[in-house]
């Protein structure tokens, strides 16, 4: 029985080495199998390759899902100067280009959505109402942010570079009274500005440090700003 026992084991292993010697030789085509594969299934020519139908790329919308900025188009194009100058008036405007850095007009964006503060341009860029919105909505985002467009506001705050920061003083600029403002008209209403390339919290500051009467007016935006109720 145990010369019976090792017979079996030794025809296993050598079963098992056979296999594995089996396995480790690949299995490569014959000449013939290539001929075939090459007559039954030849490679395109040019012309074949000409004839092929090209796949069309997808049209990308470069615009926010869910925004129409047609709409917005002719919603702005249907504004009247009569009552735009009727409207109520920001208390707080940053006056911006859309040619300042961008990384200054984000930042002026994201406290004036903090503050409540109105982000005022000059004109239209390029000359197109729908080349503005774009810019405008790209620098949003999804800030929810005040912005107007008043070319005669540049005009009667004296506003000269930007971002210009101005604060209305007493209620005699909450409404607009400058129905018939001209080039050379100024702004009836008192108000302090501060210009430079700076925060709003920095611009509010210094108006209360040069016009202390400001300060309540002020804190409430600096309040908004750091994040109280």
């Amino acid at each position: 029985m145990p010369a019976r026992t090792d017979r079996v084991g030794i025809g296993l292993v050598a079963l098992c080495a056979a296999l594995a010697a089996h396995a480790a030789e690949p299995a490569w085509p014959s000449k013939e199998t290539i001929d075939h594969i090459r007559e039954t299934h030849p490679f395109p020519d040019a012309k074949a390759l000409g004839r092929m139908p090209t796949t069309s790329l997808p049209k990308l919308d470069p615009l926010v899902a869910g925004t129409d900025i047609e709409a917005l188009v002719r919603q702005f194009a249907g504004a009247t100067p009569s009552t735009t100058a009727q409207s109520p008036q920001p208390a707080l405007r940053i006056f911006v280009t859309l040619d300042m850095p961008a990384a200054s007009l984000r930042g002026l964006a994201d406290q004036a959505a903090r503050s409540g503060a109105t982000l005022v341009l000059r004109g239209l860029k390029d000359n197109s109402m729908r080349a503005t919105l774009i810019s405008v909505q790209s620098l949003l985002g999804k800030r929810t942010v005040a912005w107007q467009i008043d070319p005669l506001a540049f005009t009667r705050y004296a506003v000269e570079r930007a971002p210009t920061f101005v604060l209305l003083t007493g209620s005699a600029g909450t409404t607009s009274t400058q129905a018939a403002c001209t080039s050379d008209c100024r702004a009836a209403s008192a108000f302090v500005a501060v210009a430079g390339d700076v925060s709003l919290d920095y611009a509010l500051e210094a108006m209360v440090r040069h016009v202390p009467s400001v300060k309540p007016q002020a804190l409430l935006y600096l309040m908004r700003l750091k994040g109280a109720p």
